[in-house]
């Protein structure tokens, strides 16, 4: 089973930079495939919970301009703003990112893990973020 995935980083500027990766993942065993697939889903889940979040985001943005002549949204409005933006921030570093920033050499139940492409500085900051974007959208 091998899949190839072409990412590419940076399509504006793909014609001044070097920026796509090509990537040969033989996967042999089921195992494997299985880490993939949450890779993935975990990709997906996220973009889906950031587009929930900036939906969310607007419709406070709206209610804000409505309300501008009585003066500030109400405390309820203030707090769902708030934690939807760190819903969005958190969506984005840990499940969307997710595996492009954790470095090469990681192994996950003994296979390296696909799709990464960080170094320990990227893995450092995405678990700053993770942190604090975890607890602020905890409440």
């Amino acid at each position: 089973f091998t899949v190839i995935c072409q990412l590419n980083i940076c399509p504006v500027f793909t014609e001044f930079y070097n920026c796509s990766i090509s990537l040969d993942l033989t996967m042999t065993s089921s195992l494997e495939r299985s880490i993939f697939a949450r890779i993935i889903a975990a990709k997906v889940s996220g973009a889906l919970s950031m587009i929930g979040s900036f939906l969310i985001i607007i419709d406070v943005a709206k209610k804000w301009r409505r309300r501008k002549n009585q003066g500030t949204i109400p405390t309820v409005s203030r707090i769902i703003l708030g934690m939807s933006l760190a819903d969005l921030w958190n969506s984005f570093f840990v499940h969307f990112l997710g595996t492009w920033m954790v470095p090469n050499e990681i192994l996950d139940e003994g296979f390296p893990i696909p799709l990464t492409a960080g170094n320990k500085a990227t893995c450092t900051v995405q678990a700053y973020f993770s942190s604090a974007f975890s607890l602020a959208g905890s409440g």
